[in-house]
């Protein structure tokens, strides 16, 4: 009893020490690293980006990469991140065939034949094949963006979509979560949904899978008999309450991409960027911690991009105001070794031993998400700014 109540104790010395010293962090390091999208070097940090990609690359194999420096083997996860991001910085354009080619097998000799999924020995654990925030099928919707930049495709189909087929399953399955109630953000069926919507997508456009097609008619029908009219987004939530509210975005977040792909935007936009532009914090972050993750920031500030063209000139002016903040944050998170982090000033392990990063040390997975959200704000702010990123089911770019 006497250890129990020691360590609650020292867990709550150390919350209440980040709580101080994390906001004045943060301070300082604004101060001296100021930054606005008006003239920003792009160039330069792309190079610096790419650099720290080389850092994780193992010598003499192009396709085979380290998660970060405190791990001791490669991972396809960590390769289809350094793809992703090469990819929408220009330097896969650069490469020559034979090399997009190795890659493309690298990956295809992770795929199983028997359900189209991805399994990576170094990374297997008993949470990889039901997870849905990291794991097979996660894994899987990035496989496909990878497989994009690369001009290529898996060497199988996702068979295990099958499951979703048959008239009744999707109904199943979205009518097991209550929909309306305060219960849904902890059930986290959001990334499951994303992860098998977009994938059927895919398997729709890339197979010319008419079955896939119906079930995401079927899915993005049934999603929107779900909306909660009060938010616009999905969910019980109390929008009063800054921990749900975020969570509420970050939920809604997984959702719209996959009618994002389908060109599908006619929802209440005014009331989802109202929602989505209280989750920032004072710091430019859009999470209730000072430190936001790479997560809670891009959920945002893509929501706040996608819809900005469907909200009033004030909406649209309050838009600019929060990414031009929000650049700035995100820019922070970049550190000494060139990489992204996924907060500032913890360590991070992302499902996996093989998967982890020690604090303020840069990881493939923020190093991809926190450049997104860099070139997704400087192409919104300069149309004639130019991205790689191919549209893919997930990742449509603006």
């Amino acid at each position: 009893m006497k250890t129990t109540v020691v360590n609650l104790a020292r867990r709550l010395i150390r919350a209440y020490r980040i709580k101080l010293s994390i906001p004045y962090k943060i301070h300082q390091r604004q101060k001296k690293n100021l930054s606005h999208c008006e003239d920003f070097k792009f160039e330069q940090f792309k190079s610096n980006v790419l650099r720290y990609i080389e850092e994780c690359q193992i010598e003499d194999e192009s396709s085979h990469y380290l998660y970060s420096a405190s791990v001791n083997k490669p991972t396809l996860y960590a390769s289809v991140y350094a793809c992703m991001t090469r990819g929408m910085l220009g330097s896969i354009h650069e490469l020559p065939v034979t090399l997009k080619q190795k890659w493309c097998n690298y990956f295809d000799s992770f795929q199983s034949q028997e359900d189209g999924l991805f399994y990576d020995p170094a990374v297997e654990n008993k949470i990889y094949a039901e997870s849905d925030w990291w794991g097979a099928r996660h894994l899987a919707l990035h496989m496909i963006s990878a497989y994009t930049a690369l001009g290529a495709k898996p060497k199988h189909p996702f068979h295990f979509l099958n499951r979703y087929y048959s008239g009744s399953a999707i109904s199943d399955w979205l009518g097991s979560y209550d929909w309306f109630g305060d219960n849904l953000g902890r059930e986290d069926p959001d990334n499951k949904i994303m992860n098998v919507g977009c994938l059927l997508q895919y398997q729709r456009d890339t197979w010319d899978d008419k079955e896939a097609g119906a079930a995401v008619q079927h899915l993005k029908d049934s999603l929107r008999k779900k909306l909660n009219k009060e938010t616009g987004m999905w969910g019980g939530f109390d929008v009063r309450n800054p921990h749900e509210r975020s969570r509420m975005v970050q939920f809604a977040y997984h959702l719209f991409p996959i009618f994002f792909y389908d060109g599908e935007f006619d929802f209440d936009a005014e009331k989802i960027v109202g929602l989505t532009l209280a989750t920032q914090n004072r710091f430019g972050g859009f999470g209730v911690l000072p430190n936001s993750s790479a997560c809670e920031d891009i959920d945002s500030i893509d929501l706040l991009i996608r819809f900005y063209p469907y909200v009033s000139a004030q909406l649209q002016s309050e838009i600019n105001d929060s990414l031009a903040k929000a650049f700035n944050w995100v820019l922070l998170n970049q550190v000494d070794d060139g990489g992204f982090v996924f907060r500032l000033w913890e360590p991070f392990v992302y499902g996996s031993d093989q998967m982890r990063s020690k604090s303020n040390e840069g990881a493939l997975f923020p190093t991809w998400f926190r450049s997104l959200s860099i070139i997704y704000i400087l192409a919104h702010f300069n149309k004639s700014f130019r991205a790689h990123i191919t549209n893919c089911p997930g990742l449509v770019f603006i």
